[in-house]
Parts: structure tokens; C-alpha cells; sequence
């Protein structure tokens, strides 16, 4: 009995000593992981664990392993975390299995079983591709390139993979990096005309990569890349954030909210004091998430640890539990959420997505709950510019002493260095040098960059740029396709075409029928079928108007015949009598006619007013005859010369050009020697001789303010910009288009122009001139009174149609006839456009027959029609009036005689 109460107090002794002692977490990590091995005494200490950290070292590595995996477990540790990764991983991995101790891996790996007893801190695969797919849906790939270092697990991106194969919607390709020189392979994947990448590799190979992309020039405003390794940020990106390049990678941690990072940053530099929190690897935090999900395993769980011997295939009793416990239970770590699933793959990351911007990394969105939320932030420019490269540095800039672009300053005193120049570029480089922070140094190239394909190179500020002995190029350099093979331009900061150059022609005098250009010919035929037009209308509502039919016998009360005076001839006098301003004996009396008759009369006046008007200046006027207008005009003139600037982009345009007749110029011109070497001899030809002078329209408006007698002929043959030259692939780039953006955009640049243009250096001389050529009046001008006309022509018809329906309404009423047999006739009377006469009443369809009453009205008719003849040769030959007809004796003799209608 005594022997066995021995025995239990004894077990009770050693629980309460294990209890109360510290447990013991174990490490595996290579021999040149110092840093792990800190980060691991460091976050056991936070936590009240021992730590035991065991090295391997490159050669050997699995025996080792096997070593430490066994000697870890002799010390009865509550578990390994594992720095070593690759296939080393799994032989801990079976060792951990047997003896049933939880084993944490803090890397990538591809260890997947329901058996082995793994947890994985890194971000699973799983996670990696939805966020990925993503990623490159939102940017709107529709290709990109897979870069990974050989030897390297690519489960991350093997959905990548799959979406070139699904569909024709994504093309991906594959590159693979071996050895430390990844350069070649980049300047395939740049020849092959790649610029969209992800890249998944180890961090350690990261900060090569990026520095063999960039030495490649795949680093520039094309270039795209998604970083998969979270350590990208740790490291100095300065080189790479002002050349353009769209960087975006990943990050564990979130900064600006974790406290524990500077609690563990704390730590960690008490061991050596050289960490910082923006600058910690991966590794290293999920070292301290480990230890933290240990703690929270321990500390909730009653465990006794033992010390195990791998020889007797000995396992933990608590092991099983322990690793249950840590896969359930719910972590926040420094790396936020820490859950897995049954395979112990850590599930449902938190990632914040960023992006490498000139100010530094930016936040633009994040990866939760599998879903991608993208905000993105606008950065300020102003933040941008405070951190440009170019700030405080000095560059070349080449320059040409072409006006109005760069002149010698004129100065009674020696003037040395850049204050010897001034003009338009002059001051631009300054004002941008201002904006950015730069200096500057002038170096003058007359020769602009051409390329000989005999010797393949190139010549002037081109070669100088390509040869790096200066920095940029600012002045007339035209932007061509040649060039832009060469070099790189900045966005234009000026737009133009090529012109023609020519002396004003000398003034001469007005043609002979220049009073018939007032108008134009449209409005002329217009006139002349509205005039027709309205003599017909005319004749209609007058015959159709009750009120026109008079009694041609005054003295008669009750006469049988009425007349009317709107015939043919009488309505066309009174139209063309209204246009001439002059009037004639014909006067409307009822309301349709007369008001058709006043919006003539308002009409005309417009018209006259608008003729009479204009009319001086077609005969006064002197213009300018131009001996061509054309291109094609100019070329097949016989007597005229011309030519352009024998080097520059002028005279290449002619050279290159697919259109037969720009050829022939440029062959005609070389033939002829037509071509000079500056621009101002070719100005002096133009102004001095029948010489036109191809050049560009900006230099055009320049010597127009200095030369009155020179104008540009023509429209423009072509549209180009001038750009600041600059190297291949240069990172300054982005900061000038920025920089000539803004100034686009507040009207600097237009002010500039019109300083050196206009002001400065003899402009503004000719002022502006008069346009003396008069422009004809044309329909459009004249419409509106064509619409009064005819709307009031319209409304007097309508008027008229009234009338006649009363009037036919009276007399089918007073001879008691139907109104239908009356509107009839009367229509048939109106619609024959002959006669004058109408007799007053007609014969009912009762009355006697129809034709023998017409046989004898038409003979009366004619005998009236002959009498009034006679009177109006007579009143012609007296000039009589219209109403002396009247008072004829033969005509109330012939209406007396006439038997009344029974």
C-alpha cells in the first residue's frame, strides 16, 4: 500500500512540474535562415514557450532533417514549424505523421493528404487562383505571359492556365527562368511582343527578376505585372516606380491597423535591432502566427508533452488533439484570419491588393470573403511631382536655332550657358524644368535624324540620343513613324500639316458682269420659277374671287357680263413692275389677291434691299486671282516653281508618299534643284519669285506676321505633331507627358505661341487682314423671305377659295340653281385661264338647252370681246386710264341690245 501511494505522488509531482514549466515549440529552418530562427525566440518568448531551433544545411539536408525531426521530438516539443519547404518538407512531414506531432508549414508547398498531420500558414493555392482570375478579368486581359522560376510549384496559377485552353477569350503563354540570368528569356518574351505578366516565384528570386526585366526595357508605360510572392513591398521598388510600369501585388498584413506588428517588430529587435515593420517578410510574421496558434491551442487544451524516441515508433497521446484544435479554432494573427480546411490549408485569406504608383505602393482594393473589391484611390499630382526622379538632377538638351523655336539672344554683353538662347522650345523646357524640378544644359544640332539605310544609322539628334550623349530633344522635331523607331517621343505639345507657301497675287478689277454674283445662281433660278410661279397663282385667285369680276359699264346697274383684269399679261406686269420698284395701273381689289399681293411687295423688298446692299462691293471690290488653288493645280502649272527644306520630314513626306503625285513633285523638285537648305531661303524665293514653298503650317504662320505679301495656299496635305525626343525606354517619359499635359491643359502652351508668334522678334507686323472677297447671298440666306412668300401665298388662296364658295352660294341662291351645278361652272370658268368676261347669270338645267344658250353667249362674248378690243387700242393709243373703258358708248349700246335670259 505504501509502495503505491508512493508511486502516485510521484506522478502528481511530475504533471504539476510539466505543467508549470514552459513547453517547448520546435523549429527546422536552413543554417543561412538567421532571421527565422529570431523571429522564432521572439515570438516565444511573447507567448511563454521555449523554442529549440534545429539547422540544416544544404548538403545532406534529408539525413539531417531526419536527425532534428527525431531529436526535437526526444525533447518532448508540442510541435514543429517547418522553414525548409520543397521535397525536405515531406520527409518532416512523415516523420511528424508517425510520432503525431502537429507540423506548420510557413511557405508554399504541395503537400495535400487527410492523413499527414500538416497545417500551412501560406495562403492555399485555392485561394491564389480565384484571386487571380479575378484580378485579370477586372484589368481586361485578353493575353498574358506566366513567368516562374524552374523547380518552382505553379499550383497557384493553374486556373491561369486552363482559361487560354477553355476558350478563345484568353491567349497564355509560358516562360520558364533557369539559372541566375533571366535575361534572356525576357528579351524573347519582349521580342515576342508580351507586356501583360504574372509572375510566380520564390521571394528570394524576386528582386533578380525585376532587375533583369528592367535592363531588358520591360519596365516601361506598356508593361503590366502581378506579383503572386506578398513579399514584394518589402522590398526597394525607387528604381521602378517612375518608369511607368503597372505594378500590383499582394500583402498579408494590413499596416496602419495592426498593433501586433509593432509589438513583434519590438521583439524581434531586441534580439538585433534591425527590423523594421514595412520591411518584414512574410516568413518571419507567420513564424509569430504559428507560435500564436500553438498558444491558443495549448492554452485552451490540458496537454501533457512527452519526450518521444523515433526508434520505437513512439507518438504523442495529445498530438491528434492539438492539431484538431488548431485547424477548428479561430485565430486573428498579424496576418489576420488564420482558418483551414480538413486538408490544412489555410482558407479564406485576407489580401490587400496594391499597386506600385510614383508616390510609393497604394492600396486600390482588397481580396475577402473570395471576393475582389476594388476602390482605388486618385493620387494627387501634386504628391506625384514632389517625388519625381528628375528632381534636382541636370540634363542635355539639344536644341535647333530655327524661328521662332530657339534664336541667339541678342545682347550688347557676352552672354555663356543657356542664357545665349531664347525662343518658343526655350521657354517650354524652362517652364517644364520649373514644373519638375530639373536643370538643364543647351547643346545646338542643326541636323534633326535621319536614317541611311545604306549604312543602317542614324545621323544628328537622333544618333546623339541613341548614343545617350544627351537627354532630350526639343525643338521642330516632327514625330514619324522613321523616328519612332529610333527613339521615343513625348506626347505632342503642338499639332500641324504641310502647306504651300506663296506671294500674294496682285489685285484685279471686277468682271463685267459681276453685278449677277451678288446672288447666286440658285437664287436667281429661284426667282425666276417663283415669278412664274405666282403669275398663275395670281390668275387663279383673281378668277376665283367674287369681288375681281366688275362691271365693265358703270352706267349699267344691272349688266349680264362681268370682266376681270388678271390675265396673263396683266399679272406678270404687275409682278416684274413690283421687283423693278416701279408699280404699274394693276390694282388687286378683293382680300386674297391683295394681301398675295402685299407679301410680294414685302418680298421684293427684301430682296432688293439684300442686292442693293451687296451690290457696291462686287463692283468696287479688287481681288486676289490665285494662279492655282490645288495641289494637283500647282503641279501642272507650267510657269511656277517649287520646292521645300532638303532635310526634315517635309520633303520626306513627298519621298514616301504612295500618291503618284506627291512622287512626281518630289522627283521634279530633285530633277530641278528646287530645293533649299533653310527655311528662310525658301521664304525669300516665295516673296521674291514665282516659287511656292512647301512647309509646315506652324513656320507658315510665323513668316506670314513678318512677310504681308506671303499667304498659305490651300488647305493642309498632311496632319503631324512636334514631340521632345528622348531615348528608348526612357523612365522620363511619363513625368514630361504629365508635365505637357497640364500645360495643354491651363493654355501655356497656346500662350507661348502667341508670345513668340505674334509679339516677339517682329510678329504682329501685318496685323490681321481684311477678307475682301464678298461671299454671294445664297438660298440660305434668302430663305426666309421665300417662306413669308409662300405662307402668305398660301393664306390668299385659301381666302379666295372662301370667296368664291360665298359668292357661288349667293347666286345658286338668287337664281334659285343648286350650289353644286353652280361651283361646278364656276370651277370650269376659273380652271380654262382664258376670257375676261363672265357673263352674270347662267341658264338653270331647265331653262331651254344649255348649248344653244352657250352658242349665243359665246357669239355676244365675242362681239363684246371685239368692241372692248377696240376701246383698249384706243385707250392705249390716248392713254387713257383703266377706267375711261367704262364710259364707252359702243360698249353699253352692245350690253342694251343683249336679250335678257328668260
Amino acid at each position: 500500500m505504501g509502495v503505491f501511494v508512493r508511486v502516485i505522488f510521484v506522478v502528481l509531482l511530475s504533471t504539476h512540474s510539466k505543467a508549470s514549466d514552459p513547453l517547448t515549440i520546435g523549429g527546422i529552418f536552413y543554417q543561412d535562415a538567421e532571421d527565422l530562427e529570431i523571429a522564432l525566440n521572439s515570438s516565444a518568448k511573447l507567448f511563454n514557450f521555449t523554442a529549440s531551433v534545429k539547422k540544416v544545411s544544404r548538403k545532406g539536408e534529408i539525413l539531417e532533417i531526419g536527425e532534428h525531426v527525431c531529436a526535437l521530438a526526444h525533447e518532448g516539443v508540442v510541435g514543429i514549424i517547418d522553414g525548409i519547404g520543397g521535397r525536405a518538407s515531406e520527409h518532416i512531414q512523415a516523420l511528424c505523421d508517425m510520432l503525431e506531432l502537429p507540423h506548420v508549414a510557413i511557405q508554399h508547398t504541395d503537400l495535400y493528404t487527410r492523413n499527414w498531420s500538416l497545417i500551412n500558414l501560406y495562403p492555399s493555392p485555392v485561394n491564389y487562383n480565384m484571386m487571380l482570375e479575378n484580378l485579370i478579368n477586372q484589368k481586361e486581359w485578353k493575353n498574358f505571359t506566366i513567368l516562374y522560376v524552374k523547380g518552382y510549384s505553379i499550383t497557384r496559377v493553374s486556373d491561369l492556365l486552363q482559361m487560354g485552353n477553355s476558350s478563345d477569350k484568353y491567349m497564355v503563354s509560358v516562360r520558364e527562368l533557369s539559372g541566375d540570368d533571366y535575361r534572356e528569356v525576357l528579351i524573347k518574351a519582349k521580342h515576342s511582343g508580351y507586356v501583360n505578366f504574372v509572375v510566380d516565384c520564390p521571394s528570394a528570386n524576386l528582386e533578380t527578376l525585376l532587375r533583369h526585366a528592367q535592363q531588358v526595357g520591360l519596365m516601361a508605360d506598356e508593361h503590366s505585372y502581378i506579383i503572386l510572392s506578398p513579399d514584394l513591398f518589402t522590398l526597394d521598388l525607387s528604381r521602378y516606380r517612375y518608369g511607368g510600369v503597372n505594378m500590383t501585388g499582394f500583402r498579408l498584413i494590413d499596416l496602419a491597423r495592426n498593433e501586433r506588428v509593432s509589438v513583434f517588430t519590438d521583439a524581434l529587435n531586441e534580439e538585433t535591432g534591425t527590423f523594421e515593420a514595412e520591411t518584414l517578410k512574410t516568413k518571419l510574421i507567420l513564424v509569430h502566427d504559428a507560435v500564436m496558434v500553438f498558444y491558443e491551442a495549448i492554452n485552451k487544451l490540458q496537454v501533457l508533452t512527452k519526450s518521444l524516441v523515433c526508434q520505437s515508433y513512439e507518438a504523442w497521446t495529445y498530438g491528434s488533439s492539438v492539431l484538431n484544435f488548431m485547424k477548428t479554432n479561430k485565430v486573428e494573427g498579424i496576418t489576420r484570419r488564420l482558418t483551414f480546411d480538413g486538408l490544412g490549408q489555410r482558407t479564406n485569406v485576407i489580401f490587400d491588393i496594391m499597386e506600385l504608383r510614383p508616390a510609393g505602393p497604394q492600396f486600390i482594393g482588397k481580396w475577402v470573403d473570395d471576393e475582389l473589391i476594388i476602390t482605388r484611390p486618385l493620387v494627387p499630382e501634386a504628391d506625384i511631382a514632389g517625388e519625381t526622379i528628375m528632381k534636382n538632377k541636370t540634363f542635355k538638351v539639344l536644341i535647333s536655332l530655327t524661328a521662332p523655336y530657339g534664336y541667339v539672344k541678342q545682347s550688347f554683353e557676352e552672354l555663356e550657358g543657356n542664357d545665349r538662347y531664347e525662343g518658343f522650345t526655350i521657354d517650354l523646357i524652362d517652364r517644364l524644368a520649373e514644373l519638375l524640378g530639373f536643370n538643364y544644359e543647351f547643346e545646338v544640332e542643326s541636323d534633326y535624324g535621319t536614317y541611311d539605310s545604306a549604312t543602317r544609322r542614324w545621323s544628328g539628334m537622333v544618333l546623339t540620343l541613341r548614343e545617350e550623349k544627351a537627354d532630350f530633344a526639343i525643338c521642330d522635331l516632327t514625330i514619324t513613324g522613321q523616328r519612332q523607331k529610333g527613339i521615343d517621343f513625348s506626347t505632342p505639345f503642338m499639332t500641324l500639316g504641310i502647306g504651300i507657301l506663296y506671294k500674294e497675287p496682285s489685285k484685279q478689277p471686277p468682271e463685267m458682269f459681276s453685278f449677277m454674283a451678288v446672288f447666286s445662281k440658285e437664287v436667281w433660278y429661284y426667282m425666276v420659277l417663283v415669278q412664274l410661279g405666282l403669275g398663275v397663282i395670281m390668275i387663279f385667285v383673281g378668277r376665283i374671287s367674287h369681288k375681281e369680276w366688275q362691271n365693265p359699264v358703270p352706267c349699267i346697274e344691272q349688266p349680264e357680263e362681268l370682266s376681270n383684269q388678271f390675265s396673263f399679261a396683266n399679272s406678270v406686269w404687275l409682278i416684274i413692275g413690283s421687283v423693278m420698284q416701279q408699280g404699274s395701273e394693276i390694282a388687286p381689289i378683293a382680300l386674297a389677291p391683295r394681301m398675295i399681293t402685299s407679301v410680294w411687295w414685302f418680298f421684293t423688298m427684301i430682296i432688293m434691299a439684300s442686292y442693293v446692299g451687296t451690290l457696291v462691293a462686287f463692283l468696287t471690290v479688287e481681288k486676289n486671282v490665285l494662279p492655282f488653288q490645288t495641289v494637283e493645280e500647282l503641279y501642272n502649272h507650267k510657269s511656277i516653281s517649287y520646292g521645300a527644306k532638303s532635310k526634315g520630314s517635309t520633303i520626306q513626306f513627298f519621298k514616301d508618299s504612295s500618291n503618284p503625285t506627291y512622287l512626281n513633285m518630289y522627283r521634279k523638285m530633285e530633277a530641278n534643284k528646287w530645293l533649299v537648305s533653310e527655311n528662310d531661303h525658301g521664304v525669300a524665293l516665295a516673296e521674291n519669285t514665282t516659287y511656292a514653298f512647301f512647309m509646315e503650317s506652324t513656320s507658315i504662320e510665323y513668316y506670314k506676321e513678318r512677310h504681308c505679301d506671303l499667304l498659305q495656299v490651300g488647305g493642309l496635305l498632311d496632319s503631324k505633331s512636334y514631340g521632345i525626343g528622348m531615348k528608348k525606354g526612357s523612365r522620363y517619359k511619363k513625368y514630361i507627358d504629365d508635365a505637357l499635359i497640364k500645360m495643354k491643359e491651363a493654355g501655356e502652351i497656346q500662350k507661348l505661341k502667341d508670345i513668340w508668334w505674334k509679339e516677339k522678334r517682329g510678329g504682329g507686323n501685318c496685323g490681321e487682314k481684311q477678307n475682301e472677297e464678298q461671299k454671294q447671298l445664297g438660298m440660305k440666306n434668302m430663305l426666309g423671305a421665300f417662306v413669308v412668300l409662300g405662307v402668305g401665298s398660301c393664306i390668299g388662296l385659301f381666302i379666295s377659295i372662301l370667296d368664291m364658295l360665298w359668292g357661288v352660294f349667293k347666286r345658286s341662291v338668287k337664281y334659285n340653281t343648286t350650289f353644286k351645278f353652280e361651283l361646278v361652272e364656276e370651277l370650269k370658268f376659273a380652271l380654262k385661264f382664258s376670257g375676261d368676261i363672265k357673263p352674270v347669270k347662267r341658264a338653270s338645267k331647265s331653262e331651254g338647252s344649255a348649248e344653244a344658250l352657250n352658242a349665243e353667249g359665246k357669239d355676244e362674248i365675242k362681239s363684246l370681246k371685239s368692241i372692248r378690243s377696240g376701246m383698249s387700242s384706243d385707250t392705249h393709243r390716248t392713254h387713257h386710264s383703266h377706267s375711261s373703258r367704262h364710259s364707252s358708248s359702243e360698249l353699253s349700246v352692245a350690253f342694251a341690245r343683249r336679250r335678257e335670259y328668260s
